[in-house]
């Protein structure tokens, strides 16, 4: 064979091999494509673009904090525990642009990490959004109109009115659903982290749940006030609207549980009436047992539509039946006063009391036909009716009522509420409308202040000394509610007679809520032990310097003089000074001892300064930072002067500054830095790094051989850190806030 065909044979042979090489292979089976994820509709699709396009338009809604969380352990032991997941921080966005059907605020906030920080400019914007939406209802007759058509009678709606008045004065905790949050700011300052977010809501939406929020919270006012057929409307109202679920579920179920109030109450008295319309009366026995459930209905109802009872067949078996009231005719206005009363027949079980300018008890039980009655004499023409089912009726009212214008008394407490009985007074001027307001604040004035000892500080305690900011005054007044009983002149003076009722509650949530979204955060200084006055004024500028705002020196002092007299401890003494609108106290403690060394002819002073922070509204302290240094100087005053001018002093005022964690304002701390410079060109290398890497330095001193800055919100531990990483010079420690400049 010649070589082209063996080369032929040999090509053959080969590809023989190869192709039976693959038959050799086994097959794999085809793999079946994955159809679990496709897209199967137009939604889908549109669904998938939207999130991978990340538009920018649509917002997670996220609902506000609640103001109250179940503890962990509770939480724990009632669900299975879930796998932890860490928090995400938003990311920073522009605002969006809304119409005019959203409402938006904006809120801000201060945290140890951006979390910390976020979470509180979202409560802050908040309670922005609530306060807005609140001064819309208010400035709006609306709902006020709405509501008052509920009601017919003229004198039930003058009552219905001022409770309304009361209610929308009050701020109630409140949640919204349908809120969303933008974070549109976060940067570090200093050694904490700011934040910024955007806080919206439809504005029909919102109002529709402020709305229907503010009703069936005034409900609950009209049922306190024994209102009962008008609560009940209101509640037919809005009820329907709970099960709607346009309410976060703690404001819901708070809601349907006043409506579940005013229901059993509403059905009570009906079954009260129909007992009294289905009794037969055919003696007086029968009819001293019906007159003794009209009395009990009557104290419970203050706006029984007329005609829902049969008075008139009592009237013909109590013709004879007698009520007297022996009481004193010379009083004092305020003065509580009591009035014997007799019933004949004896078998009367009890009487109905009602009267005008007055504080009694609405229904009282006779013993053997007799009962005393305690009655406060709030005007010159209270009077005080005692009755048996209205059918019979006997009054009686003071001969003569003396004026006092300095009275302040609290006429009862429970655990709930208190009244009390004030007396305010303006000089007399022509302008009747100015001193009328004058007086009446005046009057307020010493009931808040009234309140606060009894509430707060939980004694008898007047505290008329401490100051009120008028603030705090009007946020803590629509916790009040208060009627003029008397006015007149007396000595010169114009007076008002203010009575008022406050519910602990609102009071104390009205002061909380006005210290923690005050427009600026205040603190109060106050000093013991300063006997040469050298700590508290230094430890006032250098706080004024780290942007902390202070309580006037006026407050202060009367607070102290105030503290001399009452002798509280601090963490009720912070109660008591939110009256001035600090939300910190600064409880500063100073003791001295000084030695004089012969030899030296110098006076050696060892100061030791102890500060607590104490949170005005809980009364906690939350920090307590301590100082201490020796000095010699050729008097003591210069010995304390060199402590108090030192930079020790000032990182210790800086400390305390930075315990103050205001809501709505962060303080700054200035630190003071000083560079021993081996050649004059490393000061201004070392400036050109400080400068560009910090927003505000301060050069206090540039010299040959030495460069002092002074930087914000730069603590030594941060500083150091930058320091060590610059490497166009050689910085070594010397001492705290003191090093060396080298090459």
């Amino acid at each position: 064979m010649d070589s082209t065909i063996l080369l032929i044979i040999s090509a053959l042979l080969i590809g023989i091999l190869v192709a039976g090489f693959f038959l050799l292979i086994p097959k794999s089976e085809v793999n079946q494509p994955d159809t679990s994820l496709a897209i199967k509709t137009t939604e889908d699709i549109n669904k998938t673009i939207s999130t991978a396009t990340g538009s920018g338009s649509s917002q997670e809604q996220v609902q506000p904090p609640q103001t109250t969380q179940p503890s962990q352990s509770s939480q724990s032991s009632s669900q299975p525990q879930q796998p932890q997941q860490s928090v995400q921080i938003s990311p920073v966005q522009p605002p969006a642009q809304l119409s005019n059907a959203y409402i938006e605020v904006f809120g801000e906030g201060y945290g140890k990490t951006e979390l910390e920080a976020e979470e509180t400019a979202k409560n802050n914007g908040f309670q922005k959004l609530i306060e807005q939406l609140y001064v819309e209802v208010k400035s709006s007759a609306v709902l006020k109109e709405k509501l008052t058509t509920m009601v017919q009678d003229g004198k039930v709606k003058e009552r219905f009115e001022s409770q309304y008045e009361r209610t929308i004065q009050t701020r109630s905790e409140m949640e919204l659903l349908g809120v969303s949050y933008r974070t549109t700011e976060r940067k570090k300052v200093g050694n904490q982290y700011y934040a910024k977010v955007q806080v919206y809501i439809e504005a029909e939406k919102a109002k529709q749940q402020l709305e229907a929020f503010l009703a069936i919270r005034l409900g609950k006012s009209l049922l306190d006030s024994k209102m009962i057929f008008s609560a009940k409307a209101i509640a037919d109202k809005y009820e329907p609207l709970l099960s709607a679920n346009i309410f976060p579920p703690k404001t819901a179920q708070e809601l349907v549980q006043i409506v579940n109030d005013i229901r059993r109450r509403y059905d009570r008295v009906q079954n009260l009436i129909a007992s009294i319309n289905s009794a037969q009366v055919n003696d007086k026995k029968s009819a001293l047992e019906v007159a003794n459930y009209l009395n009990e209905l009557f104290s419970m109802v203050n706006d029984l539509p007329l005609g829902s009872v049969d008075v008139d067949k009592l009237k013909p078996f109590l013709n004879d039946v007698k009520i007297s009231i022996k009481g004193p005719q010379d009083v004092l206005l305020g003065e509580q006063v009591k009035l014997e009363i007799i019933v004949e027949p004896t078998q009367a079980k009890s009487v109905w009391i009602f009267g005008e300018q007055v504080e009694a008890q609405d229904l009282v039980t006779l013993s053997e036909g007799t009962a005393v009655l305690s009655v406060l004499v709030k005007s010159n023409t209270s009077r005080v009716t005692v009755s048996l089912a209205g059918v019979v009726n006997a009054t009686w009212a003071p001969g003569s009522v003396r004026i006092n214008p300095d009275i302040l008394k609290t006429v009862y407490k429970t655990d709930d509420e208190l009244k009390i009985l004030a007396s305010g007074t303006a000089k007399i001027t022509s302008d009747q409308k100015l001193r009328h307001e004058n007086a009446l604040r005046d009057a307020l004035v010493k009931t808040i202040k009234k309140a606060a000892s009894e509430l707060l500080v939980g004694s008898d305690r007047e505290l008329l000394d401490v100051p009120l900011d008028e603030y705090i005054l009007t946020k803590v007044i629509g916790a009040i509610d208060y009627e003029i009983s008397a006015t007149g002149e007396y000595a010169g003076l114009y007076y008002v007679l203010v009575s008022s009722t406050i519910k602990k509650y609102d009071f104390e949530n009205n002061l909380k809520e006005a210290l923690r979204n005050a427009p600026v955060g205040f603190a109060l200084v106050l000093t013991e032990g300063d006997k040469l006055g050298y700590v508290e004024p230094a430890i006032i500028n250098g706080l004024l310097s780290s942007g902390i705002k202070l309580v006037s020196k006026d407050f202060s002092r009367k607070i102290l003089e105030a503290q001399l007299k009452s002798n509280l401890p601090p963490n009720l003494l912070a109660r008591v000074t939110a009256l001035s609108a600090a939300r910190y106290l600064i409880y500063v403690i100073v003791n001295s001892a000084t030695t004089y060394l012969p030899d030296y002819k110098v006076y050696s002073v060892r100061t030791l300064i102890t500060t607590q922070i104490i949170d005005t509204i809980t009364g906690n302290m939350l920090d307590s930072v301590r100082f201490e240094e020796v000095n010699t100087g050729a008097t003591e005053q210069a010995a304390l002067s060199k402590t108090t001018s030192g930079q020790k002093f000032k990182e210790y005022v800086n400390a305390i500054a930075s315990s103050l964690k205001f809501e709505n304002a962060q303080p700054f701390a200035v630190y003071k830095y000083t560079f021993v410079l081996e050649r004059a060109i490393y000061g201004s290398i070392l400036l050109d790094y400080l400068n560009a890497k910090y927003d505000k330095v301060r050069v206090v001193e540039k010299t040959d051989t030495k460069l002092i800055v002074e930087i914000e919100n730069v603590p030594m531990s941060d500083m150091e850190k930058f320091l060590s990483a610059i490497d166009a010079v050689r910085i070594k420690k010397i001492s705290d806030f003191n090093y060396q400049v080298t090459k």
